[in-house]
């Protein structure tokens, strides 16, 4: 069965099927008497279910920071006004039990990610719902089976994983973990990410195909679940398991050296981040400098505006963690129809073509300023730069540079010190940026390429809509030649360009996107440093455009993928070929 690998490895073991079947809600009318009752019911609920986070919050520092920001989000939403006042208005106004009260609220709420353009955030919308049916579960009295039971090595075959579920297992027993809901960007990848732990989310039908007890492979390399593998199977995944363990060790002997070709080319290899508390675990795999510091998490969740002094404080201290090291913050980029103090916008019915990112920023400009204030304060402890998200005209940069302007005068009249020298850049990532990139790039310092809605954009596809998802080719000859163009232009006007999109942490682009022109850094995620640094640090640069050189020739996005696949596997069996298990692969070169 196949699914979205979020933790590499291999597990091989029994299966332990975890009921996380939902509640069916009914409604039920109530009495202006009983109503009043129920308000006080469901604050309970939402006290419990408080304690219940800080309880399992204590517990996840000790597993990973990064998992721990998770919990900080979940209680946030659990004080947010829509989840909890329009619920109580709802029973009010509608005089109904507090659990039907709560899923309507759940589904308007969900709507907030819809109208969020930005795959990771959107991934959220799993851990939301299981928030619910944590507070739904302390609503009706009752106890899901606790993993804390489990006593002997298994792997976790469930719907969904609740983060008391992640917490409470027992790490030393659990070897693997399955589920039917959730992507790369939920909770339960970050968790086993982190442990180590081998996983695949998103496997339609999974709990209707395995039993408890059952034996089955989870390959988190190539997203399959194996059920009631034959002898012959089990001693490959075996061998495969062994392997890539002795693999990944040797991707990170070496992490700290330079990415750089071995005709003296260098990259910065940087990583993209959601808080500020995964800036200790970047040391770990090699990161130079935060290249896409996304601050959407400081308002998702947030009841009241982040306001000046609160997004300094945030920045300071991602400034301060990464010492001289780069940091490129990017301003919100987002749209939605939620309260913020006194924003608020209306539903859309195309949120990605909508107000978002430094359309939201200019037709709210206090927003702008206010992160604006945060940035420069902050640049005063390191190297510190401001990047403009979903920018489609130069007209957007001089208006967006006239409010920094602005905000560099407050702080001076206060005398107030910051980095008068704060580098600006503007992401590329609408078909109008990349077009008119010769005129972006004279109001500039830098531009950072977002692949990721560039593509979307480019090829007119939602690659979250399953009906058209096999459209979004990353190879597509657009694409690949709209990225040249880019940088190309930034190299003529002599100045510096990124890529921060997921095209930039996919080793299987890395030497097209070295060969498509002169590139500064590539930011990704944190985890997919040590396989980009090896393919950077095992080639020569000239190799790399030839490469180039020959796709760009091609029509065909299949002929393109086909092509980069074949050149890669031959290239690095060890990293791409998987017929082979990664330690055969190693010894064929």
């Amino acid at each position: 069965m196949k699914g979205i690998a979020v933790s590499t490895g291999v597990a091989i073991g029994k299966a332990y099927l975890l009921d996380s079947t939902k509640f069916c809600i009914l409604k039920h009318q109530l009495s202006e008497l009983e109503a009043e009752k129920e308000v006080d019911r469901f604050r309970e609920a939402i006290e419990k279910t408080k304690l219940q986070m800080t309880d399992i919050k204590k517990r996840a520092k000790k597993v990973a920071d990064k998992y721990a920001v998770i919990l900080d989000t979940y209680s946030l939403l659990l004080d947010d006004d829509i989840l909890v006042n329009d619920t109580i208005e709802n029973i009010k106004k509608y005089k109904t039990n507090a659990e039907w009260a709560l899923t309507q609220t759940l589904n308007n709420f969900l709507k907030l990610f819809d109208n969020i353009n930005d795959e990771y955030l959107k991934g959220k919308k799993d851990d939301l719902d299981l928030l619910v049916q944590t507070i739904l579960r302390n609503l009706i009295g009752h106890s899901q089976e606790s993993l804390s039971d489990i006593q002997e090595p298994v792997i976790i075959v469930t719907h969904s994983l609740s983060p008391s579920d992640t917490i409470m297992m027992p790490r030393n027993f659990v070897k693997g973990m399955a589920t039917e809901a959730g992507g790369k960007t939920s909770h339960v990848g970050i968790f086993a990410a982190a442990l180590g732990i081998p996983a695949i989310t998103g496997i339609k039908g999974l709990t209707s195909n395995i039993n408890s007890g059952d034996q089955i492979i989870v390959d988190g390399i190539d997203g399959e679940v194996i059920i009631g593998p034959s002898s012959e199977t089990l001693q490959h995944y075996a061998k495969k398991q062994e392997n890539y363990r002795k693999y990944e060790e040797r991707l990170l002997a070496n992490i700290h050296q330079p990415a750089e070709t071995l005709d003296g080319h260098q990259v910065k290899l940087l990583a993209n981040i959601e808080s500020s508390q995964e800036i200790k675990s970047l040391h770990k795999f090699g990161a130079e400098g935060v290249g896409l510091y996304r601050t959407e998490f400081l308002y998702l969740a947030a009841s009241v505006l982040p306001e000046e002094r609160e997004l300094y404080e945030n920045f300071k201290l991602v400034v301060q963690e990464m010492d001289s090291k780069p940091v490129v913050i990017r301003t919100m980029d987002i749209g939605m129809d939620k309260q913020f103090g006194n924003v608020r916008n209306d539903d859309e019915d195309n949120p990605a073509l909508g107000l978002r990112g430094i359309r939201l920023s200019l037709a709210k400009p206090q927003l702008l300023t206010d992160q604006a204030k945060g940035i420069l304060r902050a640049s005063l402890y390191g190297d510190v730069k401001i990047l403009y998200p979903m920018v489609s005209s130069v007209t957007e940069i001089i208006q967006a540079n006239k409010i920094l302007e602005d905000a560099k005068n407050d702080l001076r009249k206060d005398q107030i010190p910051f980095n008068e020298n704060l580098e600006v850049g503007a992401m590329i990532e609408t078909p109008a940026a990349a077009i008119c990139i010769d005129h972006i790039l004279k109001e500039v310092d830098f531009i950072s390429i977002g692949t990721n809605d560039l593509i979307q954009y480019l090829l007119a596809v939602d690659r979250v809509n399953e009906n058209v998802a096999h459209l979004y080719q990353p190879f597509h000859p657009s694409v690949l030649r709209s990225l040249k163009n880019i940088i190309q232009s930034a190299e003529n006007a002599g100045k510096k360009v990124s890529i921060c999109g997921e095209l930039g942490g996919d080793p299987m682009a890395t030497m097209l996107l070295l060969g498509l022109g002169k590139l500064d850094d590539l930011s990704m995620e944190p985890h997919s440093i040590p396989k980009v640094k090896k393919i950077i640090r095992t080639i020569r640069l000239d190799e790399a455009r030839q490469l180039a050189d020959n796709v760009l020739e091609m029509s065909s996005p299949d002929e393109i993928t086909s092509f980069i696949t074949n050149e890669m596997r031959v290239r690095f069996p060890e990293d791409f070929d998987r017929d082979l298990s990664f330690e055969e692969k190693s010894s064929s070169t």
